[in-house]
């Protein structure tokens, strides 16, 4: 009876242990699963953190950028009006030193003999005495070289004012340049910020798709370990009544055995040898009803089957986002309106410049160009030195309503107006100025460009 109790509790803890053993696994492969997830993630975050270091960078740039354009800008405005309070001086200067040639002239008559007067002659025969004479003589000829050495200092004086004039040109010509190569830089930085900006997006899809994995992954641990614990319980319970079946089992027999060796002992002496085969007869029956009634009592044992591992594999499909960088091949052919684009830039007269404007709160040069257009249909590149690729180059005595005027050499110029026909056009000018018309006599452009 003993050897059959331990056989059911070696038999219930193998039952127990087998169960247990697939928990434990299936558990530690989730945990694998959702560490991968984690690093993953965690690699993600870290080309993340990289690539915001990246654009903070050139944001910084972006803003160094601006201001020392702004910078340039408001020194190209300084210059320009010094070069305008110089053309007023030059012009003041050459009508006084014309006013004065003129006085100078009407003496120098004066003084001929054959001239209209004979100022010199009447100065000596009106004179008192020959040292009379001589002083009156003196003292027109003081005169004359005074007026002489005023026109002298006169022209001296235009020489300067027309110097200073020619080294604001060549400062507005070096502003010009550095304004250009300032453009550039902040074309390709904000092409490389737009690229960085991608690839920050692309990673953040990848992160939340790793996360959704991750989350799944976790909701499988989370249901395949309750569905073990619900199978653990019910093991647990058929593993309790099996004991307590077994222990019901060896009470009735403890029983049984206790009333047979009490009515052996009440036989009497005399039929021993009888009363022994009896009680032998006796034992063997009850042994027989013992053990029939032992396995009858016994619960059958079902062994739980073990659930199957659904493994879901979630395909993280990235998207494949490619950069769009700016393009140096010409826009394509275009049918050209001259009349619509230049009533459409007329509707932004008095729209104030702004450095980097691309808007109607604020345009300059180039964002206007690009924006009127683009309001008739016609794509343009954003800044000046790549909208001279598109179209043709021409005179600016060729232009026409619609095309395009640049100031500066081909391939680094650095101001571009809209022609209006007949020497006129209608641009964003310089900081503190308004979307204006204007024309070639004011300022002249160096070509034009009609597009195609």
């Amino acid at each position: 009876m003993k050897k059959r109790i331990l056989s059911l509790l070696l038999v219930s803890s193998i039952v127990l242990t087998s169960a247990a053993a697939p928990t434990l696994v299936f558990a530690s492969d989730f945990d694998n699963k959702i560490e991968e997830k984690n690093q993953e993630i965690s690699d993600l975050q870290n080309q993340q953190a990289s690539i915001q270091s990246q654009v903070a960078t050139l944001e910084s740039d972006v803003t160094a950028i601006n201001e020392k354009a702004q910078t340039l800008l408001q020194q190209q405005g300084d210059l320009r009006a010094d070069s305008e309070k110089l053309k007023q001086e030059i012009a003041d200067l050459k009508v006084r030193i014309e006013k004065r040639e003129e006085a100078i002239q009407k003496q120098a008559r004066d003084v001929q003999v054959n001239g209209q007067s004979t100022n010199f002659i009447d100065a000596v025969l009106e004179a008192d005495s020959l040292t009379d004479a001589i002083g009156r003589v003196q003292a027109m000829t003081t005169i004359v070289n005074a007026n002489k050495d005023l026109v002298d200092q006169q022209k001296a004086d235009q020489e300067a004012v027309e110097a200073k004039k020619a080294e604001n040109d060549d400062k507005l010509a070096e502003i010009a340049a550095n304004q250009f190569e300032l453009e550039t830089q902040l074309g390709d930085l904000q092409a490389k910020q737009a690229d960085l900006n991608v690839l920050q997006a692309e990673l953040a899809v990848q992160q939340a798709s790793k996360e959704d994995e991750k989350a799944d992954l976790e909701k499988q641990k989370e249901e395949y370990e309750a569905e073990q614990a619900r199978i653990a319980a019910e093991e647990a319970a058929a593993a309790a009544r099996e004991q307590a079946a077994q222990e019901a089992a060896a009470q009735e027999a403890a029983a049984a055995e206790a009333a047979t060796q009490e009515a052996a002992s009440s036989e009497s002496s005399t039929s021993n040898s009888t009363t022994s085969n009896s009680t032998t007869n006796s034992s063997t029956t009850t042994d027989t009803t013992q053990g029939s009634s032992s396995q009858g009592g016994g619960s059958t044992n079902t062994t739980p089957s073990t659930p199957a591992n659904n493994n879901n594999s979630n395909n993280n499909q990235g998207s494949n986002n490619s950069g769009n960088g700016a393009s140096n091949t010409p826009a394509p052919a275009q049918t050209v309106n001259g009349s619509a684009i230049v009533a459409e830039a007329m509707k932004y007269i008095g729209t104030p410049y702004v450095w980097g404007g691309t808007t109607p709160d604020g345009f300059d040069c180039s964002g206007f160009t690009q924006y009127v257009f683009a309001k008739v249909g016609i794509s343009l590149p954003r800044v000046t030195y790549a909208q001279e690729f598109s179209g043709t180059v021409i005179s600016i005595n060729e232009a026409k309503a619609g095309d395009l005027l640049f100031w500066g050499s081909r391939g680094s110029t650095h101001h571009v107006a809209i022609a209006m026909g007949n020497g006129q056009y209608v641009h964003a000018p310089t900081p503190g100025q308004n979307v204006s018309v204007s024309s070639y006599s004011y300022y002249s452009p160096d070509f034009a460009v009609r597009v195609n």
